[in-house]
């Protein structure tokens, strides 16, 4: 048998272009790794007008990895701006290098492939599950009643989250919609600048906000919005009770039964799941003012929350 039983290599194409050639176009359909070797080139977007330079090409450049080995299609056009040589790796020759490269490395290219795939499309898709209850979430960090530049909440939220500015926006006017928060044009006194401001009225709904919406996405029931009538005075009763001497469930349910208001033990229950009471030592309860506004306040701004305005 003559020659080598390996699969013969096909050679890459080097080529010299004079100032001006197009070297590849987006409307290309052969996938092309393109190396410039010398001269200098330019990838360029020609939808717009007049055309935007993407970036510049330099000797040792190279571009056209993706579009050959993840299928990805080229998005814009590349043309020399001098005379220039080039080395042009197709579909037929970078297949004949594979098949005659050690199976190990055939492997590590691939995951390199597979990894800078997932990077991509990490980079192009939200750091956040639910954007909207991001964005309640930060928010709700923000000073009450604090004037802040639209344009900079909106610039440091995508940063973070790789969100879409216009997206952002959409999410924003829901928040004002429900009266979480308001924009404006920047008329305060003392403040500088040009352009509409972001004021966070009522950082306490936002946290509610986002928590009724993560139970909306997890499709459970959202406690606040679950209470029976006899429930729901209860909590209204607590709220206008001082603390005082802790009382064990049958003093607590006596308490109630005397203001007209008949609890079961199963509504008991339902409280202390729900955390209405502390239980310090021995089966002794105190309200939770704190857990108790927080339901409060779902029931009043319920129409704010499920955004029926």
């Amino acid at each position: 048998m003559n020659g080598n039983s390996r699969q013969q290599v096909i050679p890459p194409a080097r080529l010299s272009v004079k100032a001006g050639f197009v070297v590849y176009s987006h409307n290309d359909q052969e996938r092309k790794i393109i190396i410039l070797d010398k001269g200098e080139l330019v990838a360029l977007d020609n939808t717009q007008s007049p055309r935007k330079i993407l970036f510049t090409m330099h000797p040792g450049d190279l571009v056209g990895v993706a579009a050959l080995l993840e299928r990805e299609p080229f998005r814009y056009d590349l043309e020399a701006t001098v005379d220039s040589e080039i080395t042009m790796v197709d579909e037929d020759c970078m297949e004949s290098e594979l098949k005659n490269i050690p199976i190990w490395l055939l492997a590590v290219i691939r995951e390199l492939s597979a990894r800078n795939r997932l990077r991509k499309i990490n980079s192009r898709h939200s750091r956040a599950n639910n954007p909207l209850i991001s964005l309640a979430e930060f928010f709700r960090h923000l000073k009450k009643g604090e004037p802040y530049p639209l344009e900079t909440l909106v610039q440091e939220f995508c940063w973070q989250t790789k969100a879409d500015a216009s997206d952002v926006k959409e999410d924003l006017k829901a928040l004002c919609r429900r009266k979480f928060v308001e924009i404006s044009e920047r008329a305060q006194a003392g403040t500088e600048g040009a352009g509409p401001v972001v004021t966070v009225t009522q950082p306490e709904l936002l946290e509610l906000f986002a928590d009724y919406l993560e139970s909306q996405e997890q499709g459970n029931p959202w406690q606040p919005l679950q209470l029976s009538l006899n429930q729901k005075k209860a909590l209204v009763r607590l709220s206008i009770t001082e603390n005082g001497t802790p009382q064990d469930p049958p003093a607590w349910l006596a308490f109630f039964q005397k203001n007209n208001i008949a609890l079961t033990a199963a509504d008991w229950i339902k409280m202390q799941s729900l955390s209405w009471f502390d239980n310090p030592k021995d089966n002794l309860f105190v309200p939770n003012p704190k857990k108790i506004q927080y339901f409060l306040l779902a029931l009043r701004y319920e129409i704010n929350l499920r955004g029926v305005l």
